[in-house]
């Protein structure tokens, strides 16, 4: 029964029930009940052997009573009958049974319970149930420990002449009675506000650990023992921890039997033991006197400093280093952080439930090693919003589809870089007037986010600048925490990201992508027409003013013609004839300048006559003659008449 029912609590536990109000700790339960069944197996095949072998013993002379005599009659004499007819090899495989067999059962429960026991103390945290629901499962372990405790009782009552195990099944049912009372004492003072009590669940752990490990121990070290005879052999299971689950003090006279019987000498003869336990109660007291003034004496570190409260009453506030103050509780050290640097992401949790990766704070955890420059990276780098983050925080946020009003889901990665203030006040009202800083500027953090989401859309979020948003914030969260005297200060807000949630993130990557495509269409078109509008303009220009310039040669060219015409016409109404032929000169030596010239004349001829000569020598020009004639040939055609002249 006790093996079963700490199973069930076990697998409930373990397979995390969520229709059931089992709380983890009842793991711890189930583990003690296995403890306490890994005593009474052992015992119970070892008695059931004992029985055989003693009623085999008797048979010869129970079947010549039943012979000779008058029947048996009753529930014994019918047993007797039946067990004398059972064979032989049965009643070996029976007494067998209290041999290694005994031995393994009892390591095989205890591994169990130890098993079990880590898997609980390792477990995850479990859900917040309502104070209501874990009063009564409070209750219930607390009436539930009255049977366990009848039981112990009655195994305590039991006289070792009687039963040879009794005693070290009274030591193992005490396990599950402190197991089933502390967890039920710790579950209604949790249910009521007083968090410390976990401290309970642990310690029941701890028990129920250590007491399966020392039944582990002693199964193992039975099976390179020899056996004793089936008369005298007992069973395996035993725990000397249990045994000091007691209200009075052990008793001394136990403990040398126990000493005796195992290393042979007697401790009541020891001198300098009985001088210990004179001066035992004197000694504890100067030891508890010593350690209550120890309690005056406090050690703050470089990143600490106290609240110093004399008699219930805050004095002073005192910073890094050694103090002495009066002893506990007449004077109080309520430590307060000094510069410590907290980052926190805005995620809501529920109360009472252990952080979980990203979401704990960054310094929650002092030892973290920073991830490689070579090596993956950390779970919080990942900024991808095709994935949900258990950093980020989704709200509503106010938008408008069609002309009508709606709500939208954004999901928020926000940090808050905080710190106690550094003046005495702060550091005061750290210490009296908040319990979870951490809490408290979650939930003032997304107090101002819902009253920001409500005043914008999702493009507007999306499209305003980080920075200001980010100061905004800050500033609007520090005069809140001012407000309410805290003693917090706000060094930063950091924002990650902000993007829709995971569902909708491929569906806005699709919009925006199909958004900035068109943009840039717009941006191409534009870009395209204003080409096109600037090369006419460009091109109208340049007719423009190749036609202004064509007009401007002509009008010039008109006006230098005009110029000579008018040049000419004066030259020839005062000289005359004069310029009509240097003109006729003038336009034959330029017409005949690149022509070649035949010349006949009649007069020329016979051995002596004049020449001329055509000749060129690369001499220049002399002005008046253009054609390039010598001297000599000038003057002499001069002297001529002229060719067409009469003759």
């Amino acid at each position: 029964i006790l093996a079963g029912a700490g199973f069930f609590l076990i697998s409930a536990v373990l397979a995390n029930l969520t229709t059931l109000p089992v709380p983890q700790s009842l793991g711890y339960l189930g583990a003690a009940l296995l403890i306490s069944a890994a005593g009474f197996l052992p015992a119970g095949m070892i008695a059931a052997a004992q029985y055989r072998l003693c009623t085999a013993e008797g048979s010869p002379n129970n079947e010549k009573i039943v012979h000779t005599g008058a029947p048996e009659t009753g529930r014994g004499g019918r047993e007797k009958h039946r067990l004398s007819a059972w064979p032989t090899s049965l009643r070996r495989v029976g007494q067998g049974l209290a041999g290694w067999p005994q031995v393994l059962v009892a390591a095989a429960l205890g591994v169990s319970a130890a098993v079990c026991a880590v898997a609980v103390w390792r477990g995850v945290a479990e859900p917040v149930r309502s104070s209501s629901m874990t009063q009564v499962v409070g209750g219930l372990l607390l009436i539930g420990a009255f049977p366990l405790l009848v039981l112990e009782r009655i195994y305590g009552n039991i006289a070792a002449q009687q039963l040879p195990d009794a005693p070290r099944l009274n030591r193992l049912l005490r396990v599950p009675l402190m197991a089933s009372l502390g967890l039920g004492l710790a579950l209604i003072l949790q249910s009521v506000g007083f968090d410390w009590a976990r401290e309970l669940e642990t310690a029941v752990g701890a028990l129920v650990l250590l007491v399966s490990a020392e039944l582990v121990l002693r199964a193992g070290a039975a099976l390179f023992l020899p056996l004793p005879p089936l008369a005298e052999r007992r069973s395996a299971a035993a725990s000397s921890i249990a045994a000091l689950l007691s209200l009075g003090m052990p008793r001394l006279a136990s403990l040398n039997a126990a000493v005796e019987r195992q290393l042979g000498f007697d401790l009541s003869r020891s001198w300098a033991l009985s001088f210990l336990r004179r001066a035992l109660l004197p000694l504890a007291a100067a030891i508890g006197i010593a350690a209550w003034a120890v309690t005056g004496v406090t050690g703050l570190g470089f990143d600490e400093r106290a609240v110093y409260e004399r008699l219930g009453v805050p004095v002073a506030v005192v910073g890094p280093g050694l103090h002495f103050h009066l002893p506990w509780p007449l004077g109080v050290m309520r430590k307060v952080e000094l510069g410590v640097v907290h980052e926190i992401p805005i995620v809501f949790q529920a109360a009472g439930t252990r952080s979980r990766g990203g979401v704990a704070s960054e310094t929650s955890n002092p030892t973290r090693q920073p991830s490689p420059a070579e090596g993956p990276a950390p779970a919080s780098a990942d900024r991808l919003w095709d994935a949900s983050h258990p950093w980020e925080a989704s709200y509503l946020i106010a938008s408008e589809t069609r002309g009508q009003q709606g709500f939208q889901i954004v999901a928020v990665d926000m940090r808050v870089v905080y710190r106690i203030g550094l003046s005495e006040e702060a550091a005061r009202d750290a210490a009296y007037r908040i319990e979870d800083p951490e809490a408290l500027l979650r939930g003032i953090s997304g107090q101002l986010l819902v009253g920001y989401f409500a005043r914008y859309t999702l493009l507007d979020v999306l499209g305003q600048s980080r920075e200001i948003f980010a100061g905004e914030f800050r500033a609007t969260l520090q005069e809140e925490l001012d407000r309410l005297a805290t003693g917090i200060e706000a060094i930063a807000v950091i924002v990650e990201a902000i993007h829709p949630p995971p569902g909708a993130a491929q569906a806005y990557h699709a919009v925006q992508a199909a958004e900035i495509l068109a943009n840039a269409q717009i941006a191409l078109n534009r870009g395209d027409a204003f080409r096109r509008i600037k090369s006419a303009e460009q091109a109208a220009l340049q007719d423009r003013d190749a036609a202004l310039a064509a007009a401007g040669e002509l009008v010039h060219q008109a006006q230098g013609e005009g110029v000579l015409f008018d040049s000419d016409r004066q030259a020839h109404s005062r000289a005359g004839e004069a310029f009509l032929l240097e003109r006729r000169f003038d336009r034959l030596s330029k017409g005949l300048a690149n022509s070649e010239l035949l010349v006949i004349d009649r007069n020329l001829g016979g051995e002596n006559a004049p020449t001329i000569d055509l000749r060129r020598f690369g001499f220049p020009a002399v002005e008046g003659n253009s054609a390039g004639i010598a001297p000599a040939a000038q003057a002499d055609a001069d002297s001529r008449p002229p060719l067409g002249g009469k003759d």
